[in-house]
């Protein structure tokens, strides 16, 4: 493994690896559970409730490259308060989504999501929330197809399962814009989504935003639900 030049690095990853907020140890706690995985030269702490599998703390000690500082430091900011199940699902393309970095850092991503994935299947005995179900990830060359029985489920299991999908898939490319999106209603079929930050001033917001939303949100979940941003979120 080769450093890389700082001049190939986006000012959100320098950011990161400069002044790193994950750096440092955990130890356990009462109603936690300590789950940790390590390489040569990268450790990763996450602390877990025992209750719901929510990550409630996550640290990281790391020795080398830059690049793998970077990537630890993204993966434990985005691990906090989502549960095993979720972080599981993490992937290098959106460690990158959150900052931007260079194609020849990718081996650290992936190193990074491996030992992720490793920390979170010592959780798998832990209850996940009792709203959650997992959002549907297409499959690799597949068109995605909608959520099975999606019609049949409560109003709260509906909204829980949209979320998840806005969480993983939307939100971070939404957030590097210093923007917000979360769900303010379910009624029947229509999704009534608040903005916040930066997408309340944008004209994407009723624009490409939103066909990007309602894109995935069809194809990803039922091709009947619609999308609408609440006006009272807008300020053009």
């Amino acid at each position: 493994m080769k450093p890389y030049p700082w001049q190939l690095y986006s000012k959100k990853l320098t950011q990161k690896i400069l002044k790193p907020t994950c750096q440092g140890m955990l130890t356990e706690r009462e109603g936690m559970v300590l789950t940790t995985a390590q390489s040569a030269n990268v450790l990763l702490y996450f602390l877990v409730d025992e209750t719901d599998g929510v990550i409630t703390d996550s640290k990281f000690i790391a020795f080398g490259p830059s690049a793998l500082i970077g990537a630890a430091q993204v993966a434990c900011e985005l691990s906090l308060r989502k549960n095993h199940a979720q972080v599981k699902r993490f992937t290098a393309d959106l460690l990158d989504s959150e900052v931007g970095f260079p194609q020849e850092a990718y081996s650290y991503l992936n190193l990074i999501i491996d030992l992720t994935l490793e920390a979170m299947g010592h959780c798998e005995h832990l209850p996940l929330p009792e709203a959650y179900i997992e959002t549907p990830m297409p499959h690799h060359g597949q068109e995605s197809s909608e959520y099975p029985g999606f019609q049949e489920l409560a109003k709260e299991q509906k909204i829980a399962l949209i979320e998840q999908l806005i969480d993983s898939d939307i939100r971070p490319y939404i957030e590097l814009d210093a923007g917000g999106i979360r769900i303010a209603d379910l009624k029947d079929n229509d999704i009534i989504i608040a903005y916040e930050g930066a997408c309340t001033s944008c004209y994407s917001a009723t624009g490409a935003t939103l066909n990007a939303i309602q894109q995935m949100i069809t194809t990803r979940i039922h091709p009947d639900l619609t999308v609408t941003p609440d006006p009272s979120t807008l300020q053009f």
